[in-house]
């Protein structure tokens, strides 16, 4: 068949809450307190799992897991470069051995932000990994016009998060974070291989009831982007046919669904999706643009003007979750070496906080309502996806 250029993939919304997103997707927590640099001890694999778990923590604990990956280095079916991660102070892996003798691996990332200890964050580790060690290793779906392909997933990257602490005028510290993550599949088709890739991207506020006295946060701004790095622009490039979505939209509720429309069974593989967490309240709203930097390589999403409708004015969307879940699909042409792609993900928020500063002049005092934006440090990591594992 002929192959026309991908030029955006995104957004629908399948989003409940965020106490259902954090079930289905893992993100139970991602803080620790401070910690000796040493590998933890683990409990026992239940009989007969196939499944190796490690964790380590403190400030080493990305080059003593980089140690630990090295015998599996050639078998890992998604590969990450761990000194992208260097200011993390845990690392969880689970290695799930494939009958072909290939390894799927879920890399979970934690922080020292002092809201959970290491036991806590260790435990949630087990949690997702139990969750990854049932996910099922073929799934059918279809893509566009090409015939139902049998997916295979290759791997989970979790939690990684950066947080930005802003003080208010009265001492008080407040924390809004950046969450992101992906999970990854493949299939074999006819030319080459497909992969898809969901990204899960969270930017987090305090909820209003947790706010201190006279202040407010909301997220004023997401954005993700992915870029192809395989040196070849004719062997690898984003294509999945002649499908090409709208570039930029909005949403007048808090959430809207309009899906992929490439013919994924939304049983097999998660539908891209973007929206408020609290999908209940009213008012919510929001727009989404899909910048074709490079329509073949280079793909960013945004979401923004994030915001709740009043009868007469509307305001940031203060103390409510933004969730976005884009999707690209990534081709590699069958004669590219070890079918392999690589990938750079990239996630960004941006946050909008207003407080009530008293101030006093020559004519009495009054209260100041100024705004101000600030940004959490943005999240970027480069994977190379393998289908076919060299032994």
């Amino acid at each position: 068949m002929k192959w026309k250029p991908l030029f955006a993939v995104i957004i629908g919304l399948l989003m409940i809450g965020s106490v259902v997103f954090s079930k289905v997707q893992g993100y139970e927590g991602v803080g620790i307190s401070p910690s000796p640099q040493k590998e933890l001890p683990l409990p026992q694999p239940a009989p007969g799992d196939n499944i190796e778990l490690k964790t380590f923590s403190g400030k080493s604990s990305t080059l003593m897991a980089e140690r630990f990956l090295q015998k599996y280095w050639d078998r890992v079916t998604l590969r990450v470069n761990l000194g992208e991660f260097s200011n993390v102070t845990f690392v969880g892996i689970a290695l799930r051995r494939l009958p072909s003798g290939a390894y799927l691996p879920l890399y979970y990332f934690g922080y020292d932000v002092g809201t959970l200890d290491v036991k806590a964050i260790t435990r949630n580790f087990y949690i997702e990994a139990r969750r990854f060690e049932n996910v099922p290793l073929k799934v059918e779906g279809a893509l566009a016009d090409e015939p139902s392909m049998e997916w295979t997933p290759i791997g989970r990257i979790s939690t990684v998060t950066t947080s930005k602490e802003i003080k208010t005028w009265r001492g008080d510290k407040v924390a809004a974070y950046n969450k992101f993550g992906a999970d990854f599949w493949v299939a074999e088709a006819r030319m080459g291989y497909y992969y898809y890739v969901y990204m899960s991207h969270e930017a987090k506020v305090p909820s209003e009831r947790d706010f201190p006295k006279d202040f407010r946060v909301a997220v004023k701004e997401v954005r993700e982007r992915a870029t192809i790095l395989n040196p070849s622009p004719e062997q690898a490039y984003f294509g999945v046919g002649s499908f090409r979505p709208e570039g930029s939209g909005s949403s007048s509720e808090p959430t809207v669904t309009w899906g992929l429309n490439i013919g994924i069974d939304a049983k097999a593989l998660p539908s891209a999706a973007a929206g408020f967490s609290e999908t209940y309240t009213k008012g919510l709203i929001f727009k989404w643009y899909t910048d074709d930097i490079d329509a073949n390589r280079d793909i960013e999403f945004q979401f923004y003007d994030l915001k709740k409708k009043g009868l007469l004015s509307s305001s940031p969307a203060w103390g409510r979750i933004f969730v976005a879940h884009p999707v690209v699909v990534p081709f590699v042409k069958k004669g590219t070496p070890f079918h392999m792609i690589e990938l750079k993900l990239r996630a960004e928020a941006e946050f909008v906080y207003e407080e009530d500063v008293p101030v006093c002049g020559g004519y009495g005092c009054w209260f100041s309502h100024s705004r101000h934006t600030v940004q959490a440090p943005s999240i970027e990591f480069t994977v190379e996806m393998v289908p076919v594992v060299r032994k």
